[in-house]
């Protein structure tokens, strides 16, 4: 019997390499990430946002969420795993029906994150109040026969506490106990950090794309599974837009545009 999608995506994070996850914005992206060879694609939540005009942080609308995903999902055949941000909802049952939702439009994963915008400012919550919201939503796909990734992601390198890799090994342990399937931790680049959270769990441990983040050869060494582009790839297009732009205007010629 052949594996399902999810099935495939599950075991591209079993590779002896990290599954190198582009984040594409748009279907033009996502198509364009296909064509460059990579093997499944994921959504940037602050690239979608800032697209359309919003700030980062569930202030864009779930609905127009839906619509730009189901035409990413159009214009690729990758596994696509979407950017959820806290779930658009702090209720489990709501959650449940946003990935609900998205799995009908061909979805095999999300992120989950561990942190909202209250007020203009990112906070943690609490682990355990998290890992409650982590259960109670597997139950639900479990009742509801939707299998997906669900990729945890913990903000504690974003916002650091004082001792980041022992909160980050905490709420692993709680996050690992409620039924993610994986684990992301952006903002971490220390490879002995790395070192240290990969041979704490058996859940594929993803991070992302910074400028001082180790080589992948090294990070696959750590044991790292999956490393993120985040909305890198969105904010270099928007500069070569820019600086095309300012080339134009300046040399007031076209030719740059066929260059």
């Amino acid at each position: 019997m052949p594996m399902t999608p999810t099935q495939h995506f599950r075991q591209l994070h079993q590779q002896s390499q990290p599954l190198l996850l582009p984040n594409a914005w748009d279907a033009r992206s996502a198509a364009a990430c296909q064509t460059a060879g990579f093997t499944a694609i994921g959504t940037s939540s602050a690239a979608m946002a800032s697209m359309l005009g919003y700030a980062d942080g569930e202030q864009l609308p779930f609905a127009k969420l839906r619509y730009l995903v189901s035409r990413i999902c159009a214009s690729t055949t990758l596994p696509v795993s979407v950017d959820l941000e806290g779930g658009y909802s702090r209720d489990p049952a709501q959650i449940a029906a946003h990935v609900r939702e998205l799995a009908a439009l061909g979805v095999v994963g999300i992120n989950l994150e561990d942190s909202v915008v209250v007020a203009g400012q990112r906070q943690l919550l609490e682990p355990a109040t998290f890992a409650d919201t982590l259960r109670v939503l597997r139950s639900h796909c479990a009742r509801q026969q939707l299998d997906i990734f669900i990729n945890v992601r913990t903000d504690t390198y974003l916002l650091p506490a004082e001792q980041p890799v022992r909160a980050t090994l905490e709420r692993l342990h709680y996050y690992e106990a409620a039924g993610a399937d994986g684990l992301f931790v952006p903002g971490l680049t220390n490879l002995a950090h790395i070192n240290e959270l990969c041979r704490a769990t058996a859940l594929p441990v993803n991070v992302m794309a910074l400028p001082n983040l180790p080589a992948l050869e090294a990070l696959a060494a750590a044991g790292v599974r999956r490393v993120s582009l985040g909305n890198f790839l969105y904010e270099a297009a928007a500069t070569h837009q820019q600086r095309l732009s300012h080339q134009i205007r300046q040399e007031r010629s076209l030719t740059a545009l066929f260059a």
